[in-house]
């Protein structure tokens, strides 16, 4: 009845305090089981005849029947393997065999298909019942120490090849198995010592001591060890966990990946010795007033960036027993900031060009208005005298200060549209064009896909695209004297692709370096594309016009939004 009065007990208090742990279901019906299969025990011996003795073995089978379930439920919880008895169906077929076995147990004196030619021994120590064994008893054998040696195995690959400090509480768990297990193995095939008497239940009393040893001593009930398999075990973050003394309790392979050395191999030794290669980061876990910092890590001539979070581990009862480290690798997330900080620079740039152009406007831009109209007015009163010796050089002087004056005014119309660049690509393009078209009479037969405005393009991509563009049609405006502009923008493949073309009298490429002006517009262009990574093919022929492809990579989101696009279409 000991046995019966500790099992008794742990259920109890499992009930009572742990009843809401993972797995602490199991254990409690599993105890209560214990108890019936120990009082029934304890009651067989001490009954003088048959028909007592053989009430109360029955009633053992319930025990011998489902403790094998529920164990097997209670290590699956416990070792990470939940997910196959999450289902209550799975638990119900377990139960079948032993249900069978049961009912069959009860039936024994009609059908004996468990036990048949049951008898009374008088020759021992104490009275026992001799049987012989029906099919449904071996039957009821091989499936119950199947669960029971599945059970085992899952506690053994826990103990043995399962790192951390689980492995404790598992083991209480397989010595508290093993004592019962073993002898009842022993039972069964019929090599007891004492003949007819199974000494497993004398020692469920010990066995539960040991469980009671793990749940006292490791608070076998008050973790989740399958948390740690199935959530930090599968982190992409690294986790450590020091104790007080700053020594690694428990590290998760991710962290084992950043300090390049296994579990085993750092265990239980200080993290000042575990991470000596790292200063920075010894500093960080040593540090009590520390919560977060971030330190760079080089390895095989790659540099990371890790960000630490380091916490306080307490106990159930709110005593400090530890720290908890945590490192996240945000070496992409310091690129995307660089890259940020970046594009917000050229933002500044470019706000400042603009604030130039409005200083342009009101000084360069009048100056260059005034000696225009200056110019005019001494031709025209040189005209007026009847001097016509400067006349040609003061035509040349006009149509040059003409010519600085609009290239100013156009600089600085396009200086202003930098924020509507930045917005929208299409709509600043159509602006362009419209000026364009303003400026020279002609048509411009734009082609872009339904939906598109260019917006799910960095910035910088935007802004020198659409100079490529701006480029291609001042040159045509200036030299190309063409009937018919078109320009096509499309997605292909991984790439936005854009094209500028014309019907004009084009240029000799071979030739074109000893061209000034036509060089320089070519060579702003090249510029251009060189500084978002783009491709630039231009083909032209003298007569018959000039045709400028060039196209930029679209990164990962940007391929995604162009492909939506294009489906709308």
């Amino acid at each position: 009845m000991g046995s019966a009065l500790i099992s008794l007990s742990l259920g109890i208090y499992a009930l009572l305090r742990s009843r809401n742990v993972k797995g602490s279901s199991h254990f409690i019906v599993l105890m209560f089981l214990v108890v019936t299969w120990t009082s029934g025990n304890a009651l067989e011996m001490s009954g003088a005849d048959l028909s007592t003795k053989l009430f109360w073995a029955n009633i053992q089978y319930i025990a011998y029947g489902y403790s094998p379930v529920i164990l097997l439920a209670m290590c699956m919880e416990f070792t990470g393997y939940d997910r196959w008895i999450r289902n209550r169906k799975f638990l119900l077929w377990l139960a079948v065999i032993p249900t069978i076995i049961i009912l069959l147990v009860w039936t024994d004196r009609i059908y004996g298909l468990v036990r048949y030619d049951i008898h009374m021994d008088y020759s021992g120590f104490f009275p026992v019942i001799v049987k012989k064994y029906g099919p449904a008893f071996f039957i009821h054998v091989l499936y119950v120490n199947i669960l029971n040696i599945s059970a085992w195995v899952l506690l053994i690959v826990t103990v043995f090849f399962k790192k951390g400090v689980y492995r404790k509480q598992a083991m209480a768990l397989f010595l508290g198995l093993s004592l019962t297990l073993i002898p009842n193995i022993i039972y069964v095939l019929g090599l007891s010592p004492l003949k007819g008497f199974d000494i497993t239940p004398v020692l469920f009393g010990p066995a539960n001591l040991i469980i009671a040893w793990g749940i006292y001593r490791f608070k076998l009930l008050d973790v989740v060890p399958v948390a740690r398999a199935t959530v930090i075990e599968t982190m992409a973050a690294g986790v450590m966990a020091l104790d007080l003394q700053d020594r690694v309790l428990d590290i998760n392979p991710a962290f084992e990946k950043i300090l390049g050395h296994t579990a085993a191999q750092i265990i239980t030794k200080p993290v000042g010795e575990v991470c000596a290669e790292n200063p920075e980061l010894v500093s960080a876990c040593v540090d009590r007033n520390t919560n977060q910092r971030e330190f760079l890590l080089n390895t095989n001539g790659l540099s990371k960036v890790y960000e630490l979070l380091i916490s306080p581990l307490h106990d159930h009862k709110g005593t400090l027993i530890g720290r908890l480290v945590v490192a996240y690798d945000i070496t992409e997330r310091k690129k995307v900031q660089q890259e940020y900080m970046q594009q917000q620079w050229k933002l500044a740039v470019a706000e400042e060009r603009a604030r130039l152009a409005r200083d342009m406007h009101d000084n360069l831009g009048q100056t260059m208005g005034f000696i225009n109209l200056q110019a005019q007015g001494i031709r025209q009163e040189l005209l007026n005298a009847g001097v016509e010796i400067a006349s040609h050089k003061l035509d040349r002087l006009v149509e040059g200060a003409q010519s600085a004056h609009q290239e100013i005014r156009e600089y600085i119309r396009d200086a202003r549209n930098t924020e509507l660049m930045e917005k929208n690509f299409i709509t600043a393009l159509t602006k362009d064009i419209m000026n364009f078209e303003e400026q020279t009479g002609l048509k411009i037969k734009l082609d872009i896909p339904n939906g598109f405005t260019g917006e799910d393009l960095e910035p910088n991509v935007r802004i020198n695209l659409l100079n490529i563009c701006r480029e291609a049609l001042n040159n045509i405006r200036k030299h190309a004297e063409a009937v018919q502009v078109k320009i096509l923008i499309s997605d292909v493949g991984n790439q936005l692709s854009a094209t500028v073309e014309d019907d004009g009298k084009g240029f000799d490429l071979a030739s074109h370096d000893h061209g000034t002006k036509t060089k320089f517009g070519l060579d702003i262009m090249q510029e251009r594309v060189s500084q978002i990574g783009a491709q630039i093919d231009i083909q032209s022929t003298v007569g018959k016009g000039t045709r400028i492809d060039f196209s930029v990579p679209l990164k990962e989101g940007e391929k995604e939004n162009a492909d939506e696009i294009d489906v709308g279409r």
